[in-house]
């Protein structure tokens, strides 16, 4: 399957990650299908999606009209063969269940086009095992989006043990096309490439919070204020280069030996779980919402974050990609 052979997109599952891929396909103007199982998610996810639409236009980044265009072009259904007799490339955005993703990846295939690119948004399986039960294994692949994935730019394109080339340069070229910024990851490994980066970062973010060397209000401070507001700009390996590379060799030296390595989850979040405490859904985490953050703050900050992630979505990528 070719990019210019791709005129329809089916997105499987319409929770918080699946209607914003479906929003993101909608936006590069593509006609979507989105399924689930239940037409009151369905439901939802349209009123999110056009919401989230308003933000964008709200920033500059799409015109009113535009945003109608786009809803036009939204189907929904709970009819798996309707989700898919008609796509050209399909995204799964199911719950992270192995056997759930391989009996849907079965279907999938028995009820699309022989051509048909079949992609997972998976972050911790492996296309290998959702995929085992599937015929024609060269036109599967995995798209990784990230959260909220109608906002962030990056999507990880991992390559299978059977995914071909075309299947592979194809899904690169249609995520570019919709103003992504596509990252081939060459072969599968637990974690893909942003994963791993991200958890060997916590690892050592959760271990100085449980030995006391910052609050949790400071070390997100720290961490936003410094290197967070970096990389948004530059990237981790180009900054060692400008730095000085011999610098950074002595820092490894010095620092290395007595950063947390340990294999085992850290001690702070298995404390927290133990107790109850998984975050926003239960009312404590590394905050306590009661105390820390109100309802209408709380609201308020997940509003002034995907604000500035737009606003930083325009400048930084956006804007960069029309001079160019």
């Amino acid at each position: 399957m070719k990019l210019e052979q791709i005129k329809n997109i089916s997105v499987l599952g319409a929770g918080i990650m699946g209607h914003g891929i479906a929003q993101s396909f909608l936006m590069g103007g593509y006609p979507v299908m989105l399924y689930d199982i239940r037409k009151s998610i369905l439901e939802t996810a349209k009123v999110h999606i056009e919401k989230n639409m308003g933000l964008f236009h709200k920033s500059d980044l799409v015109e009113k009209q535009d945003i109608e265009l786009a809803l036009q072009r939204l189907s929904t259904t709970t009819d798996l063969k309707r989700a898919v007799e008609g796509s050209d490339f399909i995204v799964e955005a199911a719950p992270e269940d192995l056997s759930l993703k391989q009996e849907l990846f079965e279907q999938v295939e028995s009820l699309c086009g022989g051509d048909t690119i079949i992609a997972s948004n998976t972050s911790s399986l492996t296309l290998k095992d959702i995929g085992a039960q599937a015929k024609s294994k060269e036109r599967l692949v995995i798209t990784h989006w990230f959260n909220p994935p109608h906002i962030v730019p990056t999507v990880e394109v991992v390559k299978g043990e059977w995914t071909s080339d075309e299947t592979m340069e194809t899904a690169y070229q249609l995520l570019e096309k919709i103003k992504k910024m596509p990252v081939k990851i060459n072969r599968e490994l637990p974690g893909f490439l942003v994963n791993r980066i991200q958890i060997a970062m916590v690892r050592e973010v959760f271990d100085l919070y449980e030995k006391g060397v910052a609050s949790a209000g400071d070390i997100d401070k720290a961490v936003k204020g410094s290197f967070g507001f970096r990389l948004a700009s530059i990237g981790p390996l180009l900054t060692a280069d400008l730095g000085g590379l011999e610098l950074w060799l002595r820092v490894c030296e010095n620092l290395l030996p007595h950063i947390q390595s340990s294999t085992e989850p850290p001690k702070a979040l298995q404390r927290l779980v133990s107790q109850g405490h998984f975050g926003i859904k239960s009312g404590r985490g590394f905050y306590d919402y009661a105390v820390d953050f109100s309802k209408a703050e709380l609201d308020g900050v997940i509003q002034k974050r995907d604000q500035e992630f737009l606003n930083r979505l325009k400048h930084l990528y956006w804007d960069k990609k029309i001079e160019e």
